[in-house]
């Protein structure tokens, strides 16, 4: 049996993240990988899906080493240009206004991934292609069996493996969830007029259209409706799906004249009910998923990665025993409150903004109006948007 200070189940974004920061750390790191790791030379500009980084997020992949081999795929965008059919008003939510040089940062999901990993290969065990059968919590540690019969132990074991986390299933952690009716379709578009580095979200009375900039003008998509319109969407031609979107989005952006690969997903909102469990910690979406509206799914889990990194090494350091519930309860109070606000709030702005009764209509446009023309509530939630915290 192969023994290590801490396993973490799953490779992809907040994984990798949160596996090099416990490297870095001074631990004996294992990960435990399903798929095949991208390769940066794989990774092309139009990739399906992208993320806006926030500067927190940032600063902590460039604490981390990663962001150098990031620079080649990163846009930064200055803006957000958020709007309405029902409103007359349009909030812009500036850079500069806050003084900061962006507001966030466009990036495939492929080339975070591939960039953590070009700094974090060598450093810990990898198990590629493998996935975790048997988990069993151990008076002091825990014990894991792999699909192809390796056993591993552990002090502990980190649960990034996922909104359908197998982690959190055989640790018997139990979930709150909540369907919104909605799916989100992803792309990579070009559209007749250019995003002017901004990230343009409009509500309509089907849901939410937003463009997010990315390099050479393209924009990554994501565009809200109903799980029944979704299904027609991703079956039409490209041309009958960009002459789809242009007539959604009331050509925010002019027309849209080509579309990648597309994909569409279930929104559902989930909140696993203990991160902690002995010696089993959730980070990322094995321990949360939010509303995508306003991009904060991942940098959240990057934030859990950083506080967990950092409870770990300070215990570790002091010479305590870093692996005790007494410890990794520290990044739970550091980080579920946070996490259930955002949730909350970004139900509040899906419940706010979806048409469905007339009585809702005045305080969209009453809040619109008051981000447009308010300073201080505009530059709160700009700073709220750029951290993924409501302590600024």
């Amino acid at each position: 049996m192969q023994r290590f200070d801490v396993i973490v189940i799953g490779g992809g974004m907040v994984g990798a993240a949160t596996a090099l920061a416990l490297v870095q750390a001074g631990l004996e790191v294992a990960v435990v990988e399903k798929s095949t790791l991208p390769e940066q030379a794989d990774i092309k500009l139009c990739e399906t899906r992208a993320s806006a980084l926030t500067p927190a997020s940032q600063r902590f992949l460039a604490q981390l080493g990663a962001w150098p081999h990031l620079e080649a795929f990163a846009h930064p965008f200055t803006s957000m240009r958020v709007s309405s059919e029902d409103s007359a008003a349009r909030v812009i939510f500036s850079a500069r206004e806050v003084g900061a040089p962006a507001l966030g940062w466009l990036v495939p999901n492929r080339a975070v991934q591939a960039a953590l990993w070009s700094v974090l290969k060598g450093q810990v065990t990898l198990f590629e292609q493998a996935s975790l059968t048997q988990l069993q919590q151990e008076k002091e540690g825990v014990t894991v069996r792999l699909e192809d019969g390796a056993s591993l132990y552990a002090s502990a074991l980190v649960g990034a493996d996922g909104a359908h986390s197998k982690v959190r299933a055989l640790a018997h952690i139990p979930i709150e969830h909540h369907e919104y009716g909605q799916s989100a379709i992803v792309a990579c578009v070009k559209t007749a007029r250019h995003h002017e580095d901004a990230c343009w979200q409009h509500y309509t009375a089907t849901g939410p259209v937003a463009f997010l900039a990315m390099r050479e003008g393209v924009s990554s998509l994501a565009w809200y409706v109903s799980e029944a319109r979704c299904a027609e969407l991703l079956a039409l031609e490209d041309e009958a799906f960009c002459e789809a979107l242009t007539e959604a989005s009331q050509g925010l952006l002019g027309h849209v004249d080509w579309v990648g690969s597309r994909a569409g997903f279930p929104l559902v909102r989930r909140h696993a009910r203990q991160y902690v469990k002995g010696a089993v910690v959730l980070v990322g979406d094995a321990a949360h998923t939010v509303h995508p509206q306003a991009g904060q799914g991942v940098n959240l889990g990057f934030l859990d990665a950083a506080i967990l990194a950092e409870v770990i090494q300070e215990a570790y350091l002091a010479g305590a025993p870093w692996w005790h519930a007494s410890v990794l309860n520290r990044y739970v109070r550091r980080r579920y409150a946070d996490n259930y606000l955002v949730q909350r709030a970004m139900d509040g702005f899906d419940a706010l903004f979806r048409q469905d009764f007339p009585w809702k209509a005045p305080l969209r446009r009453g809040v619109m109006h008051a981000a447009a023309t308010v300073k201080p509530v505009r530059a709160l939630l700009t700073e709220v948007s750029m951290t993924g915290r409501f302590e600024v």
